[in-house]
């Protein structure tokens, strides 16, 4: 955990990525069929509002919002 908050620290300094409020009702995205996916589609869904992407590890999320990041190999 603690390699991961200090990968997450560098990208946030290097990158400074865009925050996005959460203004959106989760009940204006569509309607899911699985308790698992809610969450998934609610980001994507908050995402494409603002003009923006999810970026997820997720292969499973089938929203047009969602982009895959592909998987990298572990370092030694």
């Amino acid at each position: 955990m603690a390699d991961a908050r200090a990968v997450l620290a560098e990208f946030l300094r290097e990158q400074n990525p865009a925050f996005i409020p959460c203004d959106r009702r989760a009940l204006d995205s569509a309607a899911i069929t699985s308790a698992r996916k809610t969450t998934d589609i609610y980001l994507a869904d908050l995402a494409a509002a603002h003009g923006h992407r999810l970026a997820t590890l997720d292969a499973g999320i089938n929203h047009p919002a969602a982009d895959l990041v592909p998987e990298l190999a572990a370092q030694p």
